[in-house]
């Protein structure tokens, strides 16, 4: 069981050089939680809050929405990462999920951010 909600804890949303920087968004938590309830299976968090350092060492965007903890990238078992685009494309038209933005990483992976505004655009699917 996690601390942050039924499933997710704040160990798998720290920053992975290990600097310490945890504070992650309680709305994205609230967001992947939800996510995972309707997929029904786990999802895991391949990186979600990242300190400055860290982020320019992975090539972060320098606005990146990891640094506010806002976003986690993430990868659901049996899911690729097309197929996780589509059902959230499908669950923010139907008023069911919140994001902000989402684009594939690679074929299993997807960045999830819950940015304010919305970006509202079907181009912000892909990267």
């Amino acid at each position: 069981m996690g601390d942050l909600s039924r499933n997710f804890s704040r160990h798998e949303f720290a920053c992975k050089c290990g600097c310490g920087e945890a504070e992650v968004s309680p709305f994205l938590i609230e967001v992947l939680q939800r996510l995972r309830d309707i997929l029904g299976v786990p999802i895991t968090v391949t990186s979600g809050r990242r300190c400055t350092a860290h982020n320019a060492a992975v090539g972060g965007a320098k606005n990146s929405q990891h640094l506010l903890g806002l976003a986690a990238d993430i990868c659901a078992e049996g899911w690729t990462a097309k197929d996780l685009l589509r059902v959230l494309r499908i669950l923010v038209r139907a008023n069911a999920l919140y994001v902000g933005y989402a684009y594939k990483i690679n074929t299993d992976a997807i960045h999830i951010d819950v940015r304010q505004p919305e970006s509202g655009t079907v181009q912000a699917w892909r990267r």
